[in-house]
Formats: C-alpha cells, sequence, structure tokens
C-alpha cells in the first residue's frame, strides 16, 4: 500500500494530515498533527478510568521533566502563646515541602496490517486501525497504574511506574490494610477502610473505591446494599449498578481479580495520585516485506506518581482491603 493511499484514508476519516515524511524519533515531525493527537488523547481518557480519576499536569515539550512540591504535614503544629510573651523562640512549622519528579515515559503500541488489506481498505477500517492502537495503549496505562513496579532497565510497560495495587499492598504505603473474612460485610470494611485513612478520609466526595468484580459482585449480595433503604432508581438487583457505599464512588475492573483470586479493593484520595501527560503522540510506519505487512505504530509519553507523602516517606491517602489469608 502506498503512503499516499495511507494517508488519503486518514485524511478521510477526518483526522487531519500525516507528515509526508516518514517521521523519526530524531526529527521535528515525530509527532502526530496536534487535531490527530487531540482525538487519540481524548479516547485514551474516554477508555482508561484512571485517566479520569486523579489529577493530569500537562509537562512541555520543552522539558524533560516536570518538579512539583509536595507537602508533608507535621504531627504536632499548633503552639500555645502567652499574652505578652517574646514568640522569637517559638519556632513553628506547619508543614514541610517535598518533591515529586515527573518524567514522561514512552508508551509504545503497533498493529500489522496485510498490504492487501490496506489497499482495499476504506474510511471506516482506518477508523479502526486508530481505536484499536488507541484501545492497546489505554489498556497498557490501566494496567501499569494498577499493578506497575518501576524499572528502569525493563522494556515492559508494567514496569513505567509504580501502581496504586503495588503500592497499597507494599510497604510503602501509610495505612496498613483492611482484612475481612467469608463472614464479614464487605460494605462495613469499607467504612473501617474510610476511618482508617484518617483526615484523608474524612470528606468521601474525595474518595474512589476501585474493586474487583469479584468483590463488587459480593457487594451487590449484602442485604445493607441491596434493600430497599436505597431508592428505587437506585436498585442494585435491576440496574447492576453499585450505589456509592458511605457515600464513596465504587469502580469495579476485571483487571483486579488477577489478584488474591479477586477478594481485593483500594480506597484512594482522587489526589493520591497525580498522571504527567504531554498531550503528543508520535506515529511512524514501517514495512515487514517478507510479509507483505505494513506496521503502524503510535507512542505517547506520560507518567503516573503517588503524590500524597509523610515525613516518613510513606504514601497517604490510600489504603488496601481484602480477604485475610
Amino acid at each position: 500500500m502506498s503512503d499516499k493511499k495511507f494517508l488519503d484514508i486518514l485524511k478521510a476519516d477526518n483526522l487531519g494530515r500525516i507528515p509526508d515524511n516518514v517521521p523519526t524519533l530524531d526529527n521535528q515531525d515525530k509527532y502526530l498533527p496536534k487535531e490527530i493527537s487531540d482525538k487519540i488523547v481524548k479516547q485514551l481518557v474516554e477508555e482508561n478510568f484512571i485517566r479520569r480519576l486523579f489529577p493530569r499536569v500537562t509537562i512541555p515539550l520543552s522539558m524533560r521533566n516536570l518538579t512539583i512540591p509536595a507537602i508533608v504535614y507535621d504531627s504536632n503544629t499548633v503552639r500555645v502563646i502567652g499574652y505578652g510573651e517574646d514568640v522569637t523562640a517559638g519556632n513553628e512549622q506547619t508543614f514541610t515541602t517535598k518533591s515529586i519528579v515527573l518524567t514522561p515515559r514512552l508508551l509504545v503500541t503497533y498493529v500489522d496490517m496485510i498490504e492487501d488489506d490496506l489497499e482495499s481498505a476504506g474510511v471506516d477500517t482506518a477508523r479502526i486501525i486508530r481505536e484499536t492502537m488507541t484501545i492497546r495503549l489505554a489498556e497498557a496505562e490501566e494496567r501499569a497504574e494498577l499493578f506497575g513496579v518501576f524499572n528502569a532497565s525493563s522494556g515492559s510497560y508494567l514496569n513505567s511506574f509504580n501502581g496504586i495495587y503495588t503500592i497499597a499492598a507494599g510497604s510503602s504505603c501509610a495505612t496498613s490494610p483492611i482484612t475481612y473474612t467469608a463472614s464479614d460485610k464487605k460494605a462495613f470494611k469499607i467504612m473501617d477502610a474510610k476511618k482508617a485513612l484518617g483526615v484523608y478520609g474524612r470528606d468521601p466526595r474525595n474518595l474512589v473505591l476501585i474493586c474487583s468484580t469479584t468483590f463488587a459482585n459480593a457487594l451487590r449480595q449484602e442485604d445493607v446494599v441491596y434493600n430497599q433503604s436505597y431508592r428505587v432508581d437506585t436498585d442494585v438487583l435491576k440496574t447492576g449498578t453499585l450505589p456509592p457505599i458511605a457515600g464513596i464512588t465504587v469502580i469495579e475492573t476485571t483487571h483486579l481479580d488477577e489478584k488474591e483470586n479477586g477478594e481485593v479493593a483500594i480506597l484512594v484520595r482522587k489526589d493520591a495520585f497525580v498522571i504527567g501527560e504531554r498531550k503528543r503522540v508520535f506515529f511512524r510506519t514501517d514495512d515487514i516485506p517478507e510479509k507483505f505487512s505494513k506496521r503502524l505504530i503510535i507512542a505517547e509519553e506520560i507518567d503516573f506518581k503517588p503524590q500524597l507523602i509523610n515525613s516518613s516517606d510513606k504514601y497517604e491517602g490510600i489504603v488496601l482491603i481484602h480477604k485475610a489469608s
């Protein structure tokens, strides 16, 4: 398939125009035009719920990384000053600051298309190509943001950054896990987790529960969740949609069913993590002559970091809920 044919297909799909030359990581045309990038980034946000959950910071193209401040609150920052007392010796420090460095890393996905298929491709095929590649990127993002363990030397997308579950289940989490048994009501354990977060769990509007489908289905069967104390339009038996538990929004994902036989949920603040993104997308093509195929490659730069840190360098605002071993 000629490059002109492929460009014509993309143009017909209202994607704008890809640069005429084949982009490389070294030249100035390595990014897709903004109108194409914006469409792909928008779909990434729609496909990956974590992209919508946490705040996002745009990192300028001119910067390799971006340092943002992290506030560390001390345990006792209130002093009593007597009337007329000299306050110069009463040094008071209400908080300290640390830094979080966002360094976007390259996530890459590709599809191989037989040239004969591309020759007969139309607008629908162009849209499918774009959507397929974008969905692959979104899934890689989501899994890395859930399970990632950062390793700069590894080529696996799961080593891009430390994930939510990895931190919640590890020693760097400031809050001890909440455990339950088969006889416990999971809805009450969610309330216990909220209490365990302390001041970070005070406002349920700032919290979200990310749980496995196994955990979510168990919630649906609890009488405290499906009983008629909820309004009819939120009846979980009719809609299948879980209502807020103690004011906390519930999000379920089948990815978490891979961990601990699905007996797992994570209560997390909506500002516990931050996403660093460039909002630009790489694109290039590569011929595979021995297969009579063309490889279509897209990539994006993204980082994902926890940002609620205490004076012991442990992360606040997150707690694991899982079945007792």
